[in-house]
This record gives structure tokens, C-alpha cells and sequence, in this order.
């Protein structure tokens, strides 16, 4: 993947000419990260975006009792540090990665030189940010009413977005990273894909799973058995 095919995936970017992904991408630089290595800490200054060429990217946050909660894990193709490229702020977590990976990075005095001399990108920027606060204030009532099946269901089925919902889907993640992700326990979780996995639903292997039945799947996520 080209730093070019990598731009033309975020949604802040959608819309850009040819020619504006070009110039976009020539403020850009290219950075190589071993596996296991943290890339940033929560409350780092927020210098710029980065995007996945390849590997795997983990975010978390650890407790005052040292309890660890892995938000998410991007993979090739997505992006992340985007609340902290907008108000140069902190950022929001601590981001280290799983295996070795290959990321592209925007910094954030270059980002705003770009979109400053277009405002229509700005703008589009806006609405794009406001439609994840809206889905963040969901995950927030999910996890006070929804039982787990269904928060389960919804939070594979957000992660099988980068694979079209395809049917077969695999997802490189662990039992113990989707648990961190709801904050229930791995317990819980291999119990429920066990579940899953003997109504042939998904299958599972080491740190993957293989979705057989999305629509099932999204059914769940409705709120429909």
C-alpha cells in the first residue's frame, strides 16, 4: 500500500483531488516500529496523525491499580492520534505495537498548513469528528444496558468493517484483547465465542477468529436472536 492508497482510506480525506493527496502525502514520512515497542504514552504531545501501512497497533489505558484496558487494535489501511492532531492536546492513550509495523505520519503543523488553505476540507473534518462522538456516547450506553452477546456481537461487527462484513471474515485478535475492549473478562468472552463457535457461527484459532455467519452476527448486534 502506497502512502497515497493509505490517504485516499481516511475519512478526513475523502473528497481530495488527485493532486491534493499527492501534496497531502509529500508532507508526510514513513516510520518503522519493532514489534513490542511502545510508540507513544497517554498525554504525549500530540504531534501529528498516523496511518497503518502494515502490522498491528494496540491503544490502552492503565488504572491507578496498574489495571490495563485495551481500547482498540488497527491494522493496515487505518488511522489514529486524530483528537490530538485537531487540539495539539495530549493524547488520549498509550499506543504500542503488536508486531512490527510500518506507519505513515503526518505532523500536525503540516496538517494544518494543508487544510488551512482548504476549508471545505476543514469542514468536512467537523462532521466526521461529530458522527464518532455520537457513536462513542452509544458504546457508553451499550455497556450500561446491553447484555454481553449482544455488546460482543456489535463490537466484532465494528471491527469487520475494514472487511466489508464479508462472509469468512478473519480478525487477528485475541480473547484477551475483546475483553479488554468491553471490560469484562476473558472468561466471559471465550465462553460466549465457545457459544458461537458450536452454533458455527465463527471459528477460532490462535488469536484470530474466523466469522462463518456475519449476518448472525449483526442480527445480535440489532438486538434480534
Amino acid at each position: 500500500m502506497t502512502p497515497q492508497e493509505l490517504l485516499r482510506l481516511h475519512p478526513f480525506f475523502a473528497g481530495l483531488s488527485p493532486g491534493d493527496v499527492d501534496k497531502l502525502a509529500a508532507r508526510a514520512s514513513c516510520r518503522r516500529i519493532p514489534g513490542g515497542r511502545l510508540l507513544f504514552h497517554k498525554n504525549a504531545p500530540g504531534d501529528g496523525l498516523y496511518g497503518v501501512l502494515s502490522g498491528r497497533i494496540a491503544f490502552t489505558m492503565t488504572s491507578p491499580e496498574g489495571k490495563t484496558l485495551t481500547l482498540n487494535t488497527l491494522g493496515s489501511g487505518e488511522f489514529f492520534g486524530e483528537i490530538a492532531l485537531l487540539d495539539g492536546k495530549g493524547r488520549s492513550a498509550a499506543a504500542v505495537a503488536r508486531e512490527a509495523s510500518l506507519l505513515l505520519f503526518i505532523p500536525r503543523d503540516e496538517f494544518l498548513t494543508f487544510v488551512r488553505a482548504r476549508p471545505d476540507t476543514m469542514l468536512h473534518i467537523i462532521s466526521v469528528v461529530c458522527g464518532r462522538l455520537r457513536r462513542s456516547t452509544e458504546y457508553i450506553a451499550d455497556a450500561a444496558f446491553l447484555e454481553l452477546p449482544q455488546r460482543l456481537a456489535k463490537q466484532l461487527v465494528l471491527l469487520l468493517d475494514g472487511e466489508r462484513k464479508s462472509q469468512d471474515a478473519e480478525l487477528r485478535i485475541s480473547h484477551a484483547e475483546l475483553a479488554s475492549m468491553l471490560g469484562v473478562s476473558r472468561e466471559r468472552v471465550s465462553r460466549q465465542l465457545a457459544n458461537w463457535q458450536a452454533q458455527r457461527t465463527l471459528d477460532q484459532g490462535r488469536g484470530r477468529i474466523v466469522v462463518r455467519n456475519v449476518g448472525a452476527l449483526q442480527r445480535l448486534a440489532r438486538g434480534f436472536e
